[in-house]
């Protein structure tokens, strides 16, 4: 990595600097000898990282402590009233958000990868990345979570191709200029910052053209808005899709093992290329997967070599992550936070051996349950019994229209048995007083719920 607009800067400070973001980010300059700093709210495992490579990181803000950086870096969440912010726009200090210094590292790179999506591109991106890493790219990757074959969810590379997610939220993923654009799907979320479906279509059309003119936009046919995005570009397009051998890339024959985990035969512009297995878990994901393939096949990569990878990587942690298994009660982690995603891990669950699935789910941001409450309420039909948490929420005044107990009220009477229950520990304790052996566990939403899996893991095997 050359970053030749950071030359002259050698101390970056970092506003939020916990985040998977910012500390990939961070982490990735300061393994080319710039000094890091950064601050944040809360104390976590990703600082304890920071701090253990030599990153000096505290809590909280504090403007006394940022000293005299060259460069302020500030997430989405914080705001010019945040004392640290205001600290550098009165001493003169440049300030640039998350989003702009992705697109500016990224811009140094010749093949720049960019994985958008509503819903899996955490997992498409870790995927691909694990691909470029065992067909030897030897890529720089910025991963959206954390990838247990890179032991956290960046990776220095020595090369001219960058692997990163693209997140479409306060249209960040509007900063970046790919080589190859991925558009997994579109689906109406954010209403706290799109407010309309309308508005989150054209700002993928947006990202889309956004794309090199000699470049690649790798598109699901099987999603009609990103079908429709497809249709307006002027760049290069790649379709793939399932059970439809008229497109670039397709899945025929597609099976579902015991454990959820799907199989299929991979054709490539109508040609049998190999049978392809996978470690992550979903029908959705071997959707994903020929994403994951249509870069590698862009790239130039041997597809039958790199397909045998696909059965050894499982995606990013919380993401149908299984957390434990005690007393027969398997627990699983996921982040699926909207309906769509909770339908689909709820489905891939209930193809699972087991005798009862158990989903517990705390959502985040009143705006999304408010908006998407029916979509919600039908989301958990898959589940035999549904547990509500209040709603997290770390952006938005509270609104008294929805609840969690009001989402469960609403469940409940859809046919699904639910019940909402206040506290995490209620929650931990009410698992505990009612799983049997072979039942699954799916803790859902927000990361603060899963605090409730090693606890409860724990009693279980006490039993």
């Amino acid at each position: 990595m050359k970053v030749e607009f950071l030359k002259g800067i050698n101390h970056v400070h970092f506003i939020g600097i916990n985040g998977a973001s910012m500390s990939g980010l961070a982490i990735l300059l300061f393994e080319k000898g710039i000094k890091i700093t950064g601050s944040d709210i809360e104390h976590t495992s990703t600082m304890d990282k920071l701090l253990s490579i030599g990153i000096n990181v505290y809590i909280p803000h504090d403007s006394t402590k940022v000293g005299k950086p060259d460069l302020v870096v500030y997430t989405a969440a914080v705001h010019p009233d945040n004392v640290e912010y205001a600290y550098a726009a009165a001493n003169n200090i440049p300030l640039m958000d998350r989003a702009l210094l992705l697109g500016k590292i990224m811009d140094e790179y010749k093949y720049r990868i960019a994985i958008s999506g509503a819903h899996g591109k955490t997992t498409t991106t870790t995927l691909t990345s694990y691909l470029l890493e065992q067909m030897g790219f030897d890529a720089t990757i910025h991963d959206g979570g954390e990838a247990p074959f890179l032991n956290g969810n960046v990776k220095s590379g020595n090369s001219d191709y960058f692997i990163t997610e693209a997140c479409e939220f306060n249209g960040s993923f509007l900063k970046l200029n790919p080589y190859i654009g991925v558009i997994l799907n579109i689906d109406f979320d954010h209403v706290d910052w799109f407010k309309t479906f309308d508005n989150m279509k054209k700002s993928f059309l947006e990202f889309a053209n956004r794309i090199d003119k000699d470049g690649y936009l790798v598109a699901c046919y099987d999603d009609e808005p990103a079908r429709e995005v497809a249709q307006k570009v002027t760049c290069n397009v790649v379709y793939y899709g399932l059970e439809n051998k008229s497109l670039d890339y397709t899945a025929l024959n597609i099976e579902i093992d015991t454990q959820g985990r799907p199989s299929y035969d991979l054709y490539v512009k109508g040609k049998y290329i190999c049978h392809v297995k996978l470690g992550a878990e979903g029908k959705h994901n071997a959707l994903n997967s020929l994403a994951v393939i249509a870069v590698l096949g862009i790239l130039g990569a041997d597809l039958e070599k790199a397909c045998t990878h696909l059965s050894y990587v499982h995606g990013a942690k919380r993401r149908f992550d299984l957390i434990g298994e005690a007393d027969g009660v398997k627990v699983y982690s996921d982040y699926a936070h909207h309906p769509t995603e909770i339908a689909v891990t709820l489905e891939t669950a209930k193809s699972m051996k087991h005798k009862k699935l158990y989903a517990a789910f705390e959502a985040h941001t009143f705006s999304r349950v408010k908006v998407l409450f029916n979509e919600f309420v039908k989301s958990f039909s898959h589940a035999d019994m549904a547990i509500i948490a209040d709603i997290y929420n770390d952006r938005e005044n509270n609104d008294p229209e929805v609840s969690g107990k009001k989402l469960a009220e609403a469940v409940s009477l859809s046919g699904t048995e639910a019940i909402y229950l206040p506290s995490y520990q209620a929650i931990e304790d009410y698992l505990y007083e009612h799983v049997q052996s072979g039942d699954v566990v799916m803790v859902l939403g927000s990361k603060y719920l899963e605090k409730i899996c090693k606890p409860l893991l724990e009693r279980l095997g006490k039993k």
